[in-house]
């Protein structure tokens, strides 16, 4: 049962439709490149050898415009997958067995912003709380593991928040300290550690893709000069293009089985408590 609650069955769900899988693939890598860009774009004037070219404050303020509505937008997508994984968890609650529709991107991207914000809290205030301990602890060994287990402690904490705010529909769910709390047990630590290992696991090809061409254009770079590097840099480009779609895909496939996982898991522990209600009437 547990094997089929957090591995099999969502490693399933996640495949339930390619056609949207592929879609969230397609979202994220975009969303990556273009925040990407507009990093560069807006590091680009400033660097040593492109000062003499871009260094008048009118080229600066281009690419510092275009940077950031580049990025925006980036950002923008990189919301609307979180809206869409919302809308996933609320179906998974529901027991659905096939991912959702992408439609009404509107309500994704509101829902995105919850979902985003909510995290985004959760995770400032754990690093708070770490630099809290590592300051007044001088950086001692029982500062740093305080910290460590104020880490572990936020990272299993996230994942049951995001799924009790679907299931509540209202952002103070985020914050449901003593809820949440108790629905941790050693259960969900072993679920936990299953899953980050099979995500990671899942991951490791598509990361070594992303860096083999990187590896292979500083090391021709370094090595072989630019002609060689010329010649070849189609071919390197065809490979890290084929990687990054790779990852892109997988990254979101992660994702989905990971939520699912996490959601399977609240649900059977809900269901317990409504079994234990019923046994009291």
């Amino acid at each position: 049962m547990f094997f089929e609650n957090y591995v099999f069955g969502p490693l399933k769900y996640g495949l339930s439709d390619l056609s949207k899988l592929l879609k969230g693939g397609v979202y994220y890598g975009v969303s990556i490149f273009l925040l990407i860009l507009g990093i560069f774009l807006a590091l680009y004037p400033y660097a040593s050898m492109n000062l003499h070219i871009f260094g008048t404050a009118t080229n600066s303020l281009v690419f510092a415009v275009v940077a950031l509505l580049l990025s925006v937008l980036g950002l923008g997508l990189l919301i609307v997958l979180n809206g869409y994984i919302l809308k996933m968890i609320k179906l998974s609650l529901e027991k659905s067995l096939e991912l959702p529709e992408w439609a009404n991107y509107w309500d994704l991207l509101k829902n995105g912003v919850v979902f985003t914000l909510g995290i985004a809290v959760i995770a400032v205030f754990g690093t708070i709380l770490q630099n809290i301990m590592t300051y007044f602890g001088n950086d001692s060994i029982a500062s740093i593991v305080l910290s460590m287990i104020i880490q572990l402690i936020i990272s299993l904490y996230i994942p049951l928040s995001v799924v009790n705010f679907a299931h509540e529909d209202n952002f103070g769910a985020f914050f449901d300290i003593p809820k949440i709390f108790k629905m941790m047990s050693f259960e969900y630590l072993g679920m936990f550690i299953v899953v980050s290992i099979i995500s990671i696991l899942l991951m490791i090809i598509p990361m070594i893709l992303v860096i083999f061409p990187l590896i292979g254009f500083f090391g021709m770079n370094m090595y072989t000069g630019p002609k060689m590097l010329f010649i070849a840099s189609p071919l390197l480009l065809v490979v890290a293009l084929f990687a990054f779609i790779v990852f892109s895909i997988v990254a979101v496939y992660v994702s989905f089985y990971s939520y699912r996982a996490y959601t399977n898991y609240f649900v059977s522990k809900n269901l317990e408590k409504i079994e234990e209600f019923n046994h009291e009437l």
